[in-house]
């Protein structure tokens, strides 16, 4: 497997992310071709859908700001954070927990950084829509038959630092599933499935970097993943918090 880092320069509200893929791939000699994937940085998926928004504008309610004070937040930031979150849990200084989409993420993805001055992203809209969007275009421009993944950063639980984070698939299975196949020492696999994208994300966005890498794609050769017409979005990669072991054992120990 061959990945390599596709550097764009700034990145405009209302941008078309397909056109400054094929540009900056361009730029850098490098070809599309069948079976490749390409990654995109949620960040640069929200600057095209405009889902950056100006702190001034937002008026914080009462509940906001007893949120912001508890978690040394900005008000602005904790109302937008109650908008945009499914449930909010609890959290630490500067982050709070929260359910968004069917994933376990901080402040509901809204992410001051690489956003402009007093203004803040927000994750993107329709994310399984979007990438099924995103390959077609790719398709009727190149006609190349490109898988598409949309990745932002995430956390795991108790590890310290971020990691890549799938939020929806265009092209190929995300997940492969162990259960019932057999060991090296012929024992059944019972519960084993390999979140084969989130390993894809966390190789690309290791590549895509953190502050000012401006490389918010990664165009991915030769990966061991199996393709399909399938479109997964956060939905189709979570598991029920009933059979996930976090979720389970802390709803039980309250």
């Amino acid at each position: 497997m061959r990945l390599y880092p596709v550097k764009t320069g700034f990145i405009h509200v209302g941008d078309n992310v397909v056109d400054v893929a094929l540009k900056a791939l361009s730029g850098q000699n490098l070809s599309l071709e069948d079976g490749d994937v390409l990654v995109f940085a949620s960040k640069i998926v929200a600057f095209m859908q405009c889902r950056i928004v100006k702190l001034d504008d937002v008026k914080p309610s009462r509940k906001a700001l007893e949120l912001a004070e508890k978690f040394s937040i900005k008000g602005e930031v904790a109302e937008l954070i109650l908008r945009e979150a499914d449930v909010v849990y609890g959290g630490v200084e500067k982050a709070v927990l929260t359910l968004k989409n069917h994933v376990l993420t901080v402040n509901a993805g809204i992410d001051n950084k690489n956003a402009p001055l007093n203004h803040v992203a927000l994750w993107p809209e329709k994310l399984k829509e979007t990438a099924k969007q995103l390959r077609e275009e790719i398709f009727q421009k190149t006609g190349r038959n490109v898988a598409v993944m949309i990745v932002d950063s995430g956390l795991i639980p108790l590890r310290r630092g971020t990691v890549g984070l799938a939020l929806a698939v265009a092209g190929f299975k995300p997940i492969v599933d162990f259960r019932g196949q057999r060991d090296l020492y012929g024992k059944e696999i019972i519960i084993t499935q390999h979140a084969v994208a989130q390993d894809l994300a966390s190789a690309a966005h290791l590549l895509m970097g953190e502050a000012v890498e401006e490389t918010p794609i990664v165009l991915v050769k030769g990966a061991p993943i199996k393709f399909d017409e399938g479109v997964y979005g956060p939905e189709d990669l979570a598991l029920p918090p009933s059979e996930c072991v976090f979720m389970n054992a802390f709803q039980r120990s309250h």
